[in-house]
């Protein structure tokens, strides 16, 4: 039996739509909620020391994670895979090398995207408390070194998040300080613009 047998009738190709919808979306929810620091910590590992790691983010939990996260990887391209050689009627086995290879780098990316929403927001929030920082600093006539002031700053910012962390806040607490940043970033780019005469 071909595999696009599987889905020959339409109320066949309906369900393996949905599931297609399902797996794509339960994807986007555990990427935002569940398996983010997984793309934090891929940012930390290339030279990011502000990047703040959740508490919770180690031995078994962050390995089922991590395992769930390519389950979930694995199953939506193979059922892309199933209704792509159902629509496409090629039916071989290097059809289906190519469709898996083509659903794969396609998920990767999307999973890559999709991480890099929350590493975003964070980049967002250090950079904002690195910014108010600095204009405290200044307002009150207080000279520190750079490499001092990053230092403080990526403390500051740790030390945020871990409270958000315990608290059980940290994705709502990233949205919030990544909102405020770029109410701020707006407002400062419309103070900049010359004003015509």
């Amino acid at each position: 039996m071909q595999i696009s047998a599987l889905i020959s009738n339409p109320e066949s190709q309906y369900i393996a739509w949905g599931i297609l919808v399902g797996l794509l979306a339960l994807h986007w929810v555990w990427c935002q909620f569940v398996s983010f620091p997984i793309g934090f910590e891929k940012h930390l590992k290339r030279g990011k020391p502000w990047v703040y790691i959740p508490l919770r983010w180690k031995g078994s939990y962050k390995i089922q994670i991590q395992y769930l996260s390519r389950l979930i990887l694995l199953g939506t391209t193979l059922v892309g895979v199933l209704i792509m050689s159902h629509y496409t009627r090629r039916h071989s086995g290097v059809w289906y090398v190519g469709y898996g290879l083509g659903m794969g780098f396609l998920m990767i990316r999307l999973n890559s995207l999709w991480l890099s929403i929350p590493y975003h927001q964070q980049e967002d929030s250090y950079y904002f408390l690195h910014d108010e920082l600095r204009s405290k600093l200044e307002s009150e006539g207080k000279d520190m070194g750079e490499s001092a002031f990053k230092s403080l700053a990526a403390y500051q910012h740790q030390n945020l998040l871990r409270k958000a962390d315990e608290q059980g806040v940290l994705i709502k607490t990233l949205r919030q300080q990544a909102k405020i940043s770029r109410k701020h970033r707006k407002e400062y780019s419309r103070a900049e613009e010359p004003v015509e005469s």
